[in-house]
């Protein structure tokens, strides 16, 4: 087990030939317990193929490199990563440069993996060579805070609800597992479409191969709200992808530290023009095939921008999409009547 000490995380290299099957990234930032309870559930995986975690320690006071140190001091597939505070997107560019898997997995460091994960995912990338990534359903783990999900993934990330979601296009297939849960059923095919609507994902039940991952670029790092959606946007563009309704995964959702609990009502909108359009500016060739679904995504995006903003007060701004909405004929009833609003408030 090593230690690195690193200031440039600003870009993702080129894949080199993998030397391992998966990498397990945890970037993390004063969690010292938590950060060992997810390297465990690592560790614990009932699974023989080489596995490494590489452990980004963004700039802890709590002994948090210590801590792994100690523990895991003869566990050669367990490293350690210092930074100085970068943040967390920075951290997962900085560990996934340092990794060597064929398989990536970014894991938050207050989630868990439950014990035969790795086993369900051997097979079914085994059986389907084509996927370019897999995502596993999960649950939350108890807490007095926060209702218990039983299928957060699908319950928690909104694209599964909006009504521009269809599955019909994507391939189901009943699967008989070696897991202790003997029955699922996967959902693969071009994800695009409706990730384009709303977040689809949720990243730490998700295993990408490592050359997705390159094409399709770096987390961006500036980004504090909803950075994982725009990078799965661009993951998605990226091949034919998986969803398994296996229960994986566990997810810490009531701590007050989480960034998540600390959105603005206007983040989740204004994200999602910021998506649609750098995905245009970026990948202008690929979207050519989307250019009807960007579209209505896109008028989509900022008639719902328009609505937050109006109800912070904001009606300039909401003035103004509302009218882009109405020369683009979208929705032009609901638009009119809510400029109608805006002018006589």
């Amino acid at each position: 087990m090593t230690t690195h000490m690193t200031s440039e995380p600003t870009t993702v290299e080129s894949a080199e030939a993998p030397s391992c099957w998966l990498s397990v990234i945890i970037p993390t930032h004063n969690r010292r317990e938590l950060t060992l309870r997810a390297v465990n559930s690592i560790l614990e995986q009932h699974h023989p193929r080489r596995i490494e975690i590489i452990v980004v320690d963004d700039g802890s006071t709590d002994g948090l490199a210590d801590a792994i140190h100690q523990r895991y001091a003869a566990n050669d597939s367990v490293r350690v990563i210092t930074t100085a505070r970068e943040y967390t997107n920075a951290a997962r560019n900085t560990g996934f440069r340092a990794s060597c898997g064929e398989l990536v997995c970014f894991l938050d460091s207050d989630d868990l993996w439950l014990a035969h994960t790795l086993t369900v995912v051997e097979q079914i990338f085994a059986e389907h060579p084509e996927l370019a990534f897999l995502s596993v359903e999960g649950s939350t783990l108890p807490s007095p805070s926060h209702p218990l999900i039983s299928r957060v993934v699908a319950e928690d990330a909104p694209g599964w609800s909006h009504a521009g979601f269809h599955s019909a296009p994507l391939v189901h297939q009943s699967l008989t597992l070696d897991g202790p849960q003997r029955h699922a059923t996967l959902l693969y095919g071009d994800y695009f479409p409706a990730i384009i609507r709303g977040d689809l994902f949720l990243l730490s039940g998700l295993i990408i191969r490592r050359d997705a991952i390159v094409r399709a670029g770096p987390f961006t790092e500036h980004f504090r709200f909803y950075n994982d959606w725009e990078f799965f946007a661009r993951m998605c563009l990226q091949g034919i992808g998986g969803y398994i309704d296996y229960d994986g995964f566990r997810r810490d959702a009531g701590r007050g530290d989480q960034i998540s609990r600390a959105r603005p009502a206007t983040a989740m909108p204004r994200r999602h023009v910021y998506i649609l359009r750098t995905l245009a500016r970026r990948f202008p060739a690929r979207l050519a095939a989307y250019a009807n679904l960007h579209k209505d995504a896109l008028n989509d995006a900022q008639y719902w921008m328009a609505r937050c903003l109006l109800h912070t007060h904001h009606r300039r701004f909401a003035k103004r999409l509302l009218m882009h909405c109405v020369r683009q004929r979208y929705k032009v009833g609901r638009s009119l009547a809510l400029l109608a609003v805006a002018t006589l408030t």
